[in-house]
């Protein structure tokens, strides 16, 4: 099987080199040929058009810029390919219903790249939600607070995807927690956010928002997310009838406490994000190869998107629309 992997950037490049580890043939796409250069030390083969990729492919992986997650999706689906995408899915709920039904309809996986769902501490905390072991949750909060000039030293991030006003900002960057929460707790809406501009990173786009979602079991969880904080902190709380369950995700450790103050459970997993990505691919392979359900599919990713659309729109913020180019690119 060959997949076409549409954006040689950072992401881009380390699902390609992924598929090469796990045995798939890759062709890509980018016009940037430092990038492309750097595909063909991996061991992949270039194209000089998108469409020229995917019909060479029988799968496609999508991480070209933000903005133009949906388009390429729209093509990657015409051509007849299974397609992963980066997150964010899109930055409009313009027209995803309609590509979503096109890939339905042609027997197509979309399989939305939220690799968080991969942390072993996240898929430990899923086992013992199903498991009732914190009985019935009462609420939760979640936190993402990094640094974004930390992110890539070596770039500048007042030029990045992330300063966008329209398309970047850390409510579309870190929907991840939107995700996590929806995941660990039942689909959600958005109910109230509040967001701003700091003025500290010399970007255009917000940095700070805070977030509330009321899920179909009636509770609230409450999402803090900014691009500010030294040094990074990312952790879940979610407090049940039974106790309390405390998720470090970036040090990957787990607390189950009891009603007393005990730790039923406290364990940490020696992996990082490598396995996290390598695993991620693997089961989109499993979809593409033996019709798997996607740990995080299309509609999911829909739903979720809307709640981040909805956020914004409580805070005033542009709404986002996928960029008209129809080449992508890293």
């Amino acid at each position: 099987m060959t997949v076409a992997v549409l954006g040689l950037g950072a992401i881009g490049l380390r699902h390609a080199r992924n598929l090469r580890a796990l045995g798939r043939a890759v062709v890509g796409f980018d016009p940037d040929s430092a990038r492309v250069e750097m595909l063909e030390a991996a061991g992949g083969r270039s194209m000089d058009r998108r469409a020229t990729a995917l019909a060479a492919a029988d799968a496609a992986v999508i991480a070209s810029p933000n903005g133009r997650h949906l388009d390429d999706l729209a093509a990657a689906v015409e051509a007849g390919c299974h397609a992963f995408v980066e997150k964010p899915l899109a930055h409009t709920d313009r027209d995803v219903e309609a590509v979503l039904a096109r890939a339905e309809a042609a027997g197509r996986t979309v399989f939305a790249g939220l690799n968080q769902r991969f942390n072993p501490a996240i898929r430990e905390a899923r086992s013992l939600l199903d498991a009732g072991r914190l009985g019935d949750p009462i609420w939760a909060r979640f936190l993402c607070a990094s640094y974004l000039p930390d992110w890539r030293p070596e770039q500048d991030h007042r030029t990045g995807y992330t300063a966008d006003a329209a398309t970047g900002g850390v409510l579309f960057d870190v929907i991840h927690e939107f995700d996590l929460a929806d995941h660990l707790l039942g689909p959600a809406e958005t109910v109230a956010a509040t967001a701003r501009r700091s003025g500290l990173l010399g970007i255009a786009s917000e940095d700070c928002a805070d977030v509330v979602l009321r899920h179909a079991s009636g509770i609230h969880s409450t999402l803090h997310l900014d691009y500010l904080t030294r040094p990074p902190l990312r952790a879940i709380d979610i407090a049940g009838t039974g106790g309390v369950l405390r998720i470090d995700v970036r040090r990957r450790h787990l607390t189950l406490l009891d009603r007393t103050g005990a730790a039923a459970i406290d364990r940490s997993w020696p992996t990082g994000p490598d396995e996290d990505y390598l695993a991620e691919m693997t089961a989109f392979l499993d979809c593409v190869d033996r019709g798997a359900a996607p740990a995080c599919d299309g509609r999911t990713a829909l739903r979720v998107l809307r709640q981040v659309l909805s956020a914004r729109r409580m805070c005033g913020l542009p709404d986002g629309e996928t960029a008209p180019a129809a080449e992508a690119a890293g």
